[in-house]
């Protein structure tokens, strides 16, 4: 079925995966940017305080790009990371995004609402041997995390009082290229140093297990949770967790660099999850490709680096 897919916060770095990927597909693709100079795109700052003017503005301009009867809304948009130290600021320009998005939705009534939260930030982070699933009660102790677990249930809520079909994917540590933020994320950054042979900041112990997916493999998630029609919260990542101290040695092996690590705090964590509810449900289950990721990541790098 083609449908309708419209896309706030269109600028961001898996959002941009999943309209290079999809841009060529029987869907019509609606790109939301709060940049104003992209001419492809609505414009809409949703971090913002918005009137109902706006809402009224912008939700009028999607609807008449709607060319198919099924629409569905993904929200990309979110301000701030793991790391960012302004809880307030976080906090507001998050509240706004909630509040616009579900206004505007109200406004074009869509069938399906997707919202990208993040299973790192959600899911405790000190049991070794434990894969946590969607049953699991989430932890979350940072501002971002806590931010994401009420962006969900708030979502969830307002899907339910609307009769919109609800889908929360809980997003592992996402990696990949993007020639805009060549050294965004943990994998990304890791490489761009080794190959400007700069230090590795390191913030947990290297045998630390976290879960990592390739911006691809969640494009193609969110691509098949539309497919399949799922509703429910679902974990997406790969079937292991990998150790920091493997991701270096694969780091070293490709760029052949001699790696210098700048150890900013030696905590253990362990993020590992159970994704066999989205597999049940779509018959997709994600193998980490490492090597091969990290070669091709790091050849892109060093073409921009000429």
């Amino acid at each position: 079925m083609n449908n309708n897919i419209i896309i706030f916060g269109s600028e961001s770095i898996l959002a941009q995966n999943f309209i290079n990927k999809y841009k060529c597909s029987n869907n019509n693709i609606i790109s939301i940017s709060r940049d104003h100079k992209n001419k492809e795109s609505l414009c809409c700052n949703l971090g913002e305080i918005m009137f109902p003017n706006q809402i009224e503005e912008i939700a009028s301009n999607i609807i008449k790009k709607l060319f198919f009867k099924e629409t569905i809304f993904i929200l990309f948009a979110w301000y701030g990371g793991p790391r960012n130290k302004n809880d307030q600021d976080i906090y507001d320009k998050n509240i706004n995004i909630i509040s616009n998005f579900s206004n505007i939705c109200k406004k074009v009534n869509p069938n399906k609402i997707i919202f990208l939260s993040s299973s790192g930030s959600i899911y405790p982070q000190n049991l070794k041997n434990y894969n946590f699933d969607e049953e699991d009660g989430p932890s979350p102790i940072t501002t971002y995390g806590k931010l994401k677990l009420l962006a969900e249930r708030l979502i969830s809520f307002f899907s339910e009082v609307y009769k919109i079909d609800c889908t929360i994917l809980r997003i592992a540590s996402a990696y990949g290229y993007d020639k805009r933020f060549s050294d965004q994320g943990v994998i990304n950054k890791w490489l761009y140093n080794a190959t400007t042979n700069q230090s590795l900041e390191i913030y947990n112990s290297i045998n630390s297990q976290i879960n990592f997916i390739s911006f691809d493999q969640i494009s193609l998630a969110i691509m098949c949770s539309i497919d399949n029609d799922i509703i429910g919260i679902f974990n997406i990542g790969t079937d292991k967790s990998i150790s920091l101290g493997e991701i270096i040695n694969e780091i070293k092996k490709i760029t052949k660099k001699e790696i210098i690590l700048k150890k900013i705090n030696n905590d253990c964590r362990f993020f590992n999850i159970n994704t066999q509810k989205f597999y049940n449900h779509t018959g997709l289950k994600f193998k980490l490709n490492l090597h091969e990721d990290i070669k091709n990541i790091h050849n892109s790098i060093k073409l921009i680096m000429r």
